[in-house]
């Protein structure tokens, strides 16, 4: 595993010195098809022949394109923080809240050398020659973008791949902003599209040129970032969410946005699931045994060793790691079968799924704004949108809409309680409203855990169990780590810049302190 890793920093190491110079020429392999493997994005300009190449390769990198990458930038932090997982790995500390820098440091250099160059040599060749396509490329600028600013908050933006030696951070406020403007004018040049040019055709990963599935994940994102900042600009967030509704969001799961795979292009998350370092985490078990939820068999599967399903809480030492047969891999649940690694070509990568824009809608009615429905009928929608999304049918879905259970314990080392106290069954009181309205988003989410830790951050919800032992004297244990700090590397290599970043966090340059729209 080791040999996997170290293998995978040397390769972004190398690449990170060109988005230092501001170089847009990509280096190595990222495991993509066979014909993106031809790498057309090592050319200063494309050709009308490898932009859509260079366009697949833009939406893999994007996702993390290799399985080590995929651990590094995500999963041993955003899936630990939003307590999907907890590790079993004594080592992995990010699950105690430390942040070590040679692993933040691949969400960075992720982007900035390898994600965000090859899609900017696709904007600029689709500029003037294709609208459709170039509308295609800013709704991704858009995706990979948010997910970025949200692990840091101020970063590189307008300047970044200009070719400066010292690149300005933009605050994230101005970040969203223009993620703003460039979903409303991707959107309205996709819906005055021929809709059966599908642009870059089988070479999209995502939708392989349909327009009109590429307008409503434009919209669906565009609520989405209405929502995250609905508590800092409450006014202009009920205009982007009512105009993103009124445009036309995801509704069914044929809207959902997966992105392909195939035998030399894995799921990383799959291919990780051998490796023996996250098990269930107590809370997400907590929830889904308590409600007799159908997706527990989706997302999980029982033990090995007992046939049982099991979890453990996030953050236990080293010593109560290895104080229990309980707290062992083989013991515990790992992910579900559908993530198995024989499964790592079949499986598509998560971009964004229709049961999160019903509960964004359900969440914003419950804000008084127009979604087209109140808010109990948007939640129920969206539960049961989830629900098909994994195969469930019936009168299981409807049961489990009216279901009264709580959580439950989870019957984890440590005899925890339940993490919560509320049933599914739509409440009478708001705030409890709101908190089933983004427990469910949770639920919904998985597996995406940069989003649902997001959300965990911005809201408060769902209830989580605090981390049993944080070794992070910054972050206590009843807390949660707000942000990744700035990179010591870029304190040495563009300190003018960080330094002038500082004052657009709010607080010190910390992992206490929150992104802008955190209020």
């Amino acid at each position: 595993m080791l040999t996997i890793l170290f293998r995978t920093r040397i390769k972004i190491i190398y690449a990170a010195v060109f988005y230092i110079l501001g170089m847009t020429i990509l280096t190595g392999c990222t495991k993509r098809f066979e014909e993106i493997n031809t790498d057309p994005t090592t050319l200063s300009e494309l050709t009308p022949a490898t932009i859509p190449l260079a366009f697949s390769r833009a939406q893999y990198q994007g996702l993390y394109s290799d399985a080590g990458i995929y651990q590094l930038a995500r999963t041993l932090f955003a899936d630990y923080w939003s307590q999907y997982y907890a590790t079993v790995s004594p080592g992995q500390s990010t699950d105690r809240f430390v942040l070590r820098e040679d692993w933040t440091f691949y969400q960075w250099s992720s982007l900035y050398s390898v994600s965000w160059p090859t899609l900017k040599l696709v904007l600029e060749a689709t500029e003037n020659t294709d609208p459709a396509a170039h509308a295609m490329a800013k709704i991704w600028k858009v995706y990979i973008f948010h997910s970025h600013t949200d692990f840091f908050g101020p970063v590189p933006y307008f300047e970044a791949g200009k070719g400066l030696l010292k690149i300005p951070y933009d605050s994230q406020e101005a970040v969203y902003n223009d993620l703003f403007i460039l979903l409303e004018e991707a959107v309205n040049t996709l819906k005055n599209a021929d809709p059966s040019s599908r642009p870059y055709g089988n070479s999209d990963l995502i939708f392989h040129g349909d327009i009109s599935k590429w307008i409503k994940l434009g919209n669906t994102l565009r609520l989405r970032l209405a929502l995250r900042i609905s508590a800092v600009q409450p006014d202009k967030a009920r205009l982007e969410a009512e105009k993103a509704v009124a445009s036309g969001v995801m509704i069914t799961n044929d809207d959902d946005a997966f992105m392909d795979v195939n035998a030399t292009s894995h799921n990383g998350l799959a291919i990780m699931s051998p490796w023996g370092n996250f098990r269930m985490s107590a809370t997400i078990f907590s929830y889904l045994k308590g409600y007799n939820d159908p997706r527990l068999q989706e997302y999980f599967s029982p033990a090995v060793n007992t046939g049982e399903y099991a979890s453990l809480r996030n953050g236990l030492t080293s010593a109560q790691l290895t104080a229990s047969p309980m707290n062992q891999g083989n013991n515990l649940s790992n992910i579900g079968p559908r993530y198995h690694v024989d499964k790592g070509a079949e499986t598509k990568l998560t971009v964004m799924y229709a049961a999160e824009a019903w509960l964004l809608r359900a969440e914003g009615a419950l804000n008084g704004w127009n979604m087209g429905g109140d808010a109990k009928e948007l939640y129920e929608e969206g539960i049961a949108t989830s629900l098909h999304q994994w195969g469930i049918t019936g009168s299981t879905i409807n049961d489990y809409i009216q279901g009264t259970s709580m959580p439950a314990p989870p019957e984890d080392y440590l005899n925890s309680p339940p993490v919560a106290d509320i049933p599914v069954l739509f409440s009478s009181d708001p705030e409890k409203q709101r908190q089933q309205i983004l427990t469910q988003k949770w639920l919904a989410l998985f597996p995406d855990g940069i989003e649902a830790w997001t959300e965990v951050r911005r809201t408060g919800y769902p209830v989580l169990y605090p981390v049993v032992q944080s070794d992070n004297p910054q972050v206590p244990s009843g807390s949660i780590v707000k942000r990744f700090v700035f990179l010591a590397q870029e304190y040495q290599s563009n300190g003018e810049a960080v330094q002038a970043a500082l004052p657009l966090l709010d607080g010190p340059d910390s992992p206490a302190t929150p992104l802008w729209w955190n209020k």
